[in-house]
């Protein structure tokens, strides 16, 4: 946690100093001239606590009955604020998260990173504020009234807003969780990780048009949503026409989306905070043959792994898993329990990889020169090296798969 230390602004402090004098004292200090700093850390409950307790208009849609609830007891919750309205694809909310979950506080501001930057941990008082829903998504804030007459938990004044928080530290991180991986099914629940700091990986935007941009800075009031290849319509990715990205090109590659991660009724909705929360995901294999991923699941066959030596783009000190078929074993050690052979994709001596002193399935030691020989298809786990410029698997390696 960093300490508090707020400096006013030039022009206010030239004011004060006019109507003063020299004897007004330069207000540098412990104390945030933001919020109010008679709260007390008393009384503080999680979130996820506090969901549980207003669970019922939570989960109520504001169609169906009443959707929010008012604090009438001394409670608090505090947090570390993951949003910025900064771009203003985030506009007039706040991202609260604790280590139980996260909420969305509603509150009639712009400008709120310049005083609630990301990292900034604050004390709310609950007390008077409403606890409800919007669109199911967990909110605090007043009662609100639509055009049409229904009425559901909105956004407060800033006056109000002031008078309910307290500034306890700023710079703190809170680390995006994985919300899914391509096709992978999102483990997250609706109820209790709506709001939440979360990174989509690896997915692609299902294009309409492949210069289509996040959204139209030219369309006025409203915003855009976009759908992936990968997820289909459980998430989209909300685009504010009033952020200052809108017009800006989607790029047309399999990325990775870091966002607040809100519910949107029955569907999940992924909100950025600014250009720079999405990144293209880039291809560990570009330009390298062969097939594989390295691991247990996918191994590297023996064209791959030879080709990662030959463009440096082996890492040397990390384990990956390599299948192929043994073209001719050179050493079985019965003294020292080890084998050196060589592999290929096909079984002949073309393009052979070799395996320097390596274990037996699964680690046990070589007791017999015939417990291998050419032919044999074999998957193993161990460092792949170039040795003064032989690629090789190096010694201590296992054999995981023998056939």
């Amino acid at each position: 946690m960093k300490t508090l230390k707020y400096i006013t602004l030039a022009f206010a402090g030239l004011l004060m100093a006019s109507c003063m004098g020299d004897s007004y004292a330069d207000p540098q200090g412990e104390t945030s001239p933001f919020g109010n700093q008679e709260i007390t850390e008393t009384n503080v409950i999680t979130i996820a606590q506090l969901k549980e307790q207003f669970a019922k208009e939570i989960s109520t849609d504001y169609r169906d009955g009443n959707s929010y609830r008012q604090v009438t007891d001394d409670i608090k919750i505090k947090g570390i604020i993951t949003s910025s309205d900064e771009a203003g694809n985030i506009y007039n909310e706040i991202a609260l998260q604790d280590e139980t979950g996260a909420v969305i506080i509603a509150v009639a501001q712009g400008g709120i990173y310049g005083f609630l930057p990301v990292g900034t941990e604050v004390l709310v008082d609950l007390k008077d504020l409403y606890v409800g829903n919007y669109g199911l998504q967990a909110e605090i804030g007043v009662p609100t009234t639509n055009a049409s007459g229904s009425t559901y938990v909105g956004r407060m004044s800033r006056v109000t807003w002031d008078k309910h928080y307290k500034i306890l530290s700023t710079g703190n991180t809170v680390t995006p969780e994985l919300f899914a991986n391509g096709a992978q099914p999102t483990t997250w629940d609706l109820n209790k990780d709506g709001g939440k700091l979360g990174v989509l990986r690896n997915v692609t935007p299902l294009f309409w048009s492949r210069d289509s941009t996040y959204a139209n800075a030219n369309a006025g009031a409203g915003s855009k949503s976009w759908y992936f290849v990968e997820q289909g319509s459980n998430v989209m990715l909300y685009n504010s026409n009033f952020a200052d990205f809108a017009n800006a090109v989607l790029p047309n590659a399999k990325l990775n989306i870091t966002g607040i991660i809100k519910r949107y009724n029955n569907t999940w909705e992924i909100i950025i905070r600014s250009l720079a929360d999405v990144e293209v995901v880039t291809d560990p294999y570009a330009n390298i043959d062969g097939t594989g991923l390295g691991t247990e699941e996918s191994p590297y066959n023996v064209t791959r792994a030879l080709s990662l030596v030959a463009n440096g783009a082996n890492d040397a000190n990390k384990n990956i898993y390599i299948s192929g078929i043994i073209s001719r074993v050179t050493e079985v050690s019965t003294q020292y329990h080890n084998a050196t052979y060589y592999i290929s994709t096909d079984g002949t001596a073309n393009n052979e990889l070799q395996v320097f002193r390596g274990k037996y399935l699964d680690g046990a030691d070589f007791t017999a020169a015939d417990q291998i020989k050419a032919g044999q298809k074999v998957t193993l786990v161990g460092k792949l090296i170039d040795y003064n410029g032989t690629p090789e698997v190096g010694a201590n390696n296992k054999i995981t798969s023998l056939e």
